[in-house]
């Protein structure tokens, strides 16, 4: 049993390694990528494409890729017509009409996320201030809570904006 014979030999050494096997009275079995060698020295191919059958063909990589590819073929143009077939063509989507609190919200949500966005941003530059939590603890304290509750609701108008967006586009 030879596994992967051909690897980090050079010319010489694989010419002489496919004599000896051509050579050999008895069976040889050899698991192989490289495809010229399998060709030149195997009589019988055991092909494994992935989908759990074995393929057995007489004659090398060559001949079982050949007969692979038909099979192939084949099977394609067969599935091709069962499919168009089988398949009912999807019925257009649904274009879903927003209730007037939706179409409001659709509408107005990008502005209220911008101004979310500016008072996070004001509410940072004023706690960037290195004196502010020794000077005044009780600011810096409404300042996190206020940025804590701003991102929070930014977070959910952009969520339900993207929610009616989606809705919008069907």
């Amino acid at each position: 049993m030879l596994d992967e014979p051909t690897n980090d030999l050079d010319l010489e050494t694989l010419d002489l390694l496919q004599e000896v096997i051509a050579d050999y009275d008895g069976t040889v079995l050899i698991v192989s990528h490289d495809r010229d060698f399998l060709d030149r020295t195997v009589t019988v191919t055991l092909g494994l494409d992935g989908s759990g059958h074995i393929d057995v063909i007489a004659g090398g990589y060559a001949d079982w890729e050949a007969k692979r590819r038909q099979r192939t073929t084949a099977g394609k143009a067969t599935r091709a017509k069962e499919e168009t077939a089988a398949i009912p063509a999807p019925p257009p989507p649904a274009r879903t009409k927003l209730s007037y609190k939706d179409q409001r919200d659709y509408e107005l949500l990008p502005q209220r996320i911008e101004d979310l966005d500016a008072a996070i941003a004001r509410d940072e530059a004023a706690m960037a201030d290195p004196a502010l939590y020794t000077r005044d603890p009780a600011k810096f304290a409404s300042l996190s809570d206020a940025i804590a509750k701003a991102r929070s609701e930014k977070d959910a108008a952009e969520e339900r904006w993207l929610e009616l967006a989606a809705l919008v586009e069907g």
